[in-house]
């Protein structure tokens, strides 16, 4: 059974800053659930996110986490890749029995009158629903819970060495899945078999899962394949989406069948020096939205605001999409170490389509890209 990426020095160092926001926070407790966002996998090394599957942990400021599993059947994979000693299943998969367990759990501490953060939400869901706030406070009726999802959520910005090196392995993947692509996409083909190609070549070097949303033609927004078949002088927009060892990263490339048009070369063109500018704003300090601001100034000078069909991008990791995302409403300053994908789009259907774009690290001199973006159209 496959280890962990994370070495357990670095779970411990992610506790103790969890530890610390709790003591700044106030916090006696933390209750933190997942499904299929990865709160729990970010800090116990178990990815609970097998259908509906889930993961509840208790974290405690006098000692180590215990972890909750839905599956009894996962028990000796959640042992496998858990830095943790304390990994228990439940012997009923309602969600309901984790709460009971974790409560009385709770109890035992001493910690039933604490005040106790509750965290199961993200950029993109907030996992505790009606029915799971219900229940712990039927449990725990003493208890002060407060939401404080953002206690993981600010740590996890900030991604360390050995996850930046985990990101750049998914790119290198990401990549192999394009090449595999660009070999398949060939006049007649359907979009469904050039996919499966790629898939299967992200596959066969370790990735998890790889996942490739395409169009055959400018007319067409990139979406999955639906049996569509490339034809001669086509362009073909991709985003190929890879996880690896638990990790996500996007890429976007574009392919032509024979020479690309003028007007589609200059669209293109147009999104590359968007996408350029938006990694060239991408410093410690600077605001998302000034990222956003960047591409948009490159867009509008090449008069194709009214043809931006995609947002500009966000933050990646242990999920996807991951804070921030890079829209004019983002508040959030850039600090060392934080990994967006920046992937700004323009659909002209009468004249081209350009989707372009990838990760890239925030350093504290210049963005580093984590992929090996190119400068002109892919022609086949």
């Amino acid at each position: 059974m496959m280890a962990n990426h994370i070495p357990p020095d670095e779970f411990r160092e992610r506790l103790r800053n969890v530890h610390n926001a709790m003591i700044r926070q106030e916090l006696d407790a933390l209750v933190v659930y997942s499904q299929k966002r990865s709160h729990v996998a970010y800090l116990s090394g178990y990815h609970p996110n097998y259908h509906t599957n889930a993961g509840l942990m208790l974290v405690t400021l006098k000692r180590d986490p215990t972890l909750w599993i839905k599956f009894a059947f996962d028990l000796a994979r959640a042992k496998a890749t858990s830095w943790l000693e304390d990994v228990r299943a439940c012997s009923s998969e309602h969600f309901g029995e984790m709460i009971e367990n974790c409560a009385k759990e709770i109890r035992s501490l001493g910690l039933e009158s604490s005040q106790i953060g509750l965290v199961a939400r993200d950029l993109a869901i907030d996992e505790m629903s009606v029915s799971f706030d219900k229940e712990i406070r039927s449990q725990l009726p003493s208890a002060r819970l407060v939401r404080a999802s953002d206690v993981l959520n600010e740590l996890r910005l900030i991604k360390s060495q050995n996850e930046i090196g985990i990101l750049r392995q998914a790119s290198r993947l990401a990549e192999m899945a394009a090449d595999s692509l660009r070999r398949s996409i060939k006049p007649g083909v359907k979009d469904h078999q050039a996919v499966v190609s790629a898939e299967h070549a992200a596959r066969l070097e370790g990735a998890d899962q790889c996942d490739v949303i395409i169009s055959t033609d400018p007319a067409r927004y990139t979406f999955p394949p639906c049996g569509l078949e490339f034809n001669r002088g086509s362009a073909v927009n991709c985003e190929i989406t890879v996880r690896y060892g638990g990790y996500w990263v996007q890429i976007c490339r574009v392919f032509c069948i024979g020479k690309p048009s003028e007007p589609q070369a200059r669209v293109f063109g147009v999104c590359r020096d968007a996408y350029r500018a938006a990694v060239q704003a991408a410093r410690p300090g600077t605001y998302v939205a000034e990222l956003q601001k960047a591409a948009y100034r490159v867009i509008a000078e090449g008069g194709f605001m009214e043809n931006i069909q995609y947002g500009t991008g966000h933050g990646v990791g242990l999920d996807l999409p991951e804070l921030y995302p890079v829209d004019q409403e983002g508040e959030g300053r850039l600090a060392v170490g934080m990994i967006l994908v920046i992937h700004p789009a323009i659909w002209v259907p009468t004249q081209g389509a350009a989707f372009f774009g990838g990760p890239i690290v925030v350093t504290e001199k210049e963005a580093l890209h984590l992929d090996n973006p190119v400068s002109e159209v892919i022609v086949i």
